[in-house]
């Protein structure tokens, strides 16, 4: 705020020696139209006009100086700070994205070890092994997928139902047992 109020201050100043200046060039104006008086009064004012100018142009100059510095200034500033906040974001958004994904990797990575451990716990009741031993004997297929010769499904109360059913030549397929 302060910063503003001094680039402010500065513009204000340099302005204002603008229309000093834009005064002293309608005064010398005036003066040039009459050569007369002009030669009468350059004498008289020549040395305080000269000094006046002098100060005005310093003046001026050092406002500008100024108000140039206090703009890069400013801008550098204004630069730095806007990185800060996209490296700050940039962390922020890497450290809760990471967060994150790490709490779901490890959620799912244990509600499959879940599955997996009662799975196995199912593989070793006598279900279990019974089902593995006509897999092993490549009867499991056979059984869950209706594909014996002979074989028919039909839709009974809302599900599907396997029969299997004697051949053209009278023959009909089992399985083996484990």
């Amino acid at each position: 705020m302060t910063d503003e109020r001094e680039l402010d201050d500065g513009l204000a100043a340099f302005d204002q020696l603008g229309r000093e200046m834009a005064e002293t060039n309608r005064l010398l104006r005036a003066v040039r139209t009459d050569q007369a008086t002009r030669n009468q009064q350059e004498h008289t004012l020549s040395a305080e006009m000269q000094t006046a100018l002098k100060q005005a142009t310093g003046a001026s100059q050092k406002a500008l100086q100024a108000s140039q510095t206090e703009i890069r200034s400013n801008l550098l500033w204004t630069g730095f700070t806007s990185l800060l906040i996209a490296l700050a974001g940039c962390g922020a958004g890497y450290y809760l994205g990471h967060q994150s994904g790490w709490e779901q990797g490890h959620a799912e990575g244990y509600q499959k070890a879940r599955n997996q451990e009662a799975a196995a716990n199912w593989a070793n009741t006598p279900s279990g092994q019974r089902a593995y031993g006509l897999d092993r004997r490549g009867s499991l297929d056979l059984l869950a997928l209706c594909q014996g010769n002979g074989w028919t499904t039909e839709r009974q109360k809302g599900g599907t139902v396997c029969f299997p059913n004697a051949d053209a030549r009278g023959n009909v397929t089992g399985w083996y047992l484990p």
